[in-house]
């Protein structure tokens, strides 16, 4: 297996607010201007330098290609214009589009080809030895599919990204993939469902209360790939202490008996107890515990390589910023300030109603719910212990 040099000590963050926004429609729960917030503060409170941040190249249709079939590629192009011919929106419906989730709006291909273009920067960075570490919170669409957009996602820049290591690093690159996101990454798992080579492992909110319906422990692989595929549904009411337990149990062991060479994590932060589209509780605390699990992990065991993209995420103001700036600073080595500028907080007041948080960690709080739902999660993962025989 042939990696070009060893990696630097450097970090290196997608400058996602110098990408065409990912436009789904002005009411549409996937905020056009989501970075917009997190960069500001970033920039405010000066945790990030110019030589960190970088703009990946174009994507190309030869990059898409390593995920998604040319027909669909195809649609898509044809429907990201203008006013799109009538008989291509007709023709899109069948690849997923035109739906509430999955509107036609212009300049889609472009915007989520950026998104793509985003994570394959990061991914070309780590592997060529340029960068040890590399975040873009403009990627983790995880739904997309072969031929069909699914829940927000249009080309699935991790599966993309996956294939590009493996070109770069040869077909046996072991890649473990990591979803924290509170929906199940089912857009990857099935890429590599019959692929031992890369482990998918999914922590979710209980499929059966929650799009896309899939994710239960008993999807394991197929073929060769039987069990490099595991799946963690969590209780809806999961807080910090059993997610960041589920997380840690199944994670550790099963990373060290993988041995990858790459890790690519999706950091979705809909698992947080304020997202509307979603039942966990989980705060931006646990969030950054999950991230420091993957850095240990990524330093332990692939000397570094650790590519990670954000997600999911509906709280554009009060949450994304913080938990994907927590993602930056555990990659990056910062401290965690004491505060939230205030600047920042006076002029992103104006866009929301509700008080923007002054910390970047909640205050902890515990209910009922949450204890139920820890209950519920120990009996799941005593379930999964057995089936991938870890502990």
């Amino acid at each position: 297996m042939y990696f070009a040099g060893m990696t630097m000590n450097t970090c290196k963050l997608i400058n996602a607010t110098a990408l065409p926004p990912y436009d789904l429609g002005a009411n549409h729960p996937f905020a056009r201007d989501r970075q917009k917030p997190l960069f500001d503060l970033l920039n405010r409170m000066k945790l990030v330098t110019p030589e960190e941040l970088f703009v990946p190249p174009e994507t190309t249709d030869e990059d898409l290609a390593l995920g998604h079939e040319s027909d669909y590629i195809e649609i898509v192009k044809k429907i990201s214009v203008e006013d799109p011919d009538i008989e291509d929106i007709r023709e899109a419906q069948r690849y997923g589009f035109n739906s509430g989730d999955n509107p036609i709006s212009p300049n889609l291909h472009t915007s989520a080809g950026a998104a793509v273009g985003g994570t394959l920067g990061c991914v070309r960075a780590v592997m060529k030895g340029e960068a040890k570490h590399a975040f873009n919170p403009a990627g983790g669409l995880h739904h997309a599919m072969p031929r069909s957009a699914s829940g927000f996602c249009v080309y699935n820049d991790l599966v993309i990204g996956i294939r590009e290591a493996k070109r770069i690093a040869g077909d046996t690159l072991r890649v473990l993939y990591v979803d924290v996101d509170v929906h199940h990454g089912d857009g990857v798992q099935f890429a590599f469902y019959e692929d031992p080579t890369v482990l998918t492992i999914s922590f979710h909110e209980d499929p059966r209360y929650l799009f896309p319906g899939t994710g239960l422990i008993n999807e394991v692989g197929g073929g060769k790939g039987i069990g490099a595929c595991v799946n963690v549904p969590l209780a809806p009411g999961t807080g910090d202490d059993s997610w960041i337990h589920c997380i840690e149990k199944v994670l550790n062991p099963l990373a060290r008996r993988f041995k990858p060479d790459l890790i690519v994590s999706q950091h979705g932060c809909d698992t947080h107890r304020e997202d509307p589209l979603a039942h966990l509780h989980v705060t931006t605390k646990a969030m950054h515990e999950a991230a420091r699990l993957v850095h240990h992990l990524a330093n332990d065991l692939c000397q570094g390589r650790w590519v990670a993209a954000g997600g999911g995420g509906y709280r554009p103001y009060h949450v994304i910023p913080r938990a994907w700036s927590l993602v930056w600073m555990e990659m990056s080595g910062r401290k965690v300030p004491d505060g939230i500028d205030a600047g920042w907080i006076e002029k992103w007041q104006k866009e929301t109603e509700d008080p923007l948080p002054t910390k970047f960690y909640d205050a902890f709080s515990s209910s009922y719910e949450e204890k139920a739902a820890a209950r519920a999660n120990e009996k799941t993962f005593m379930e999964l212990k057995a089936l991938i025989g870890i502990g």
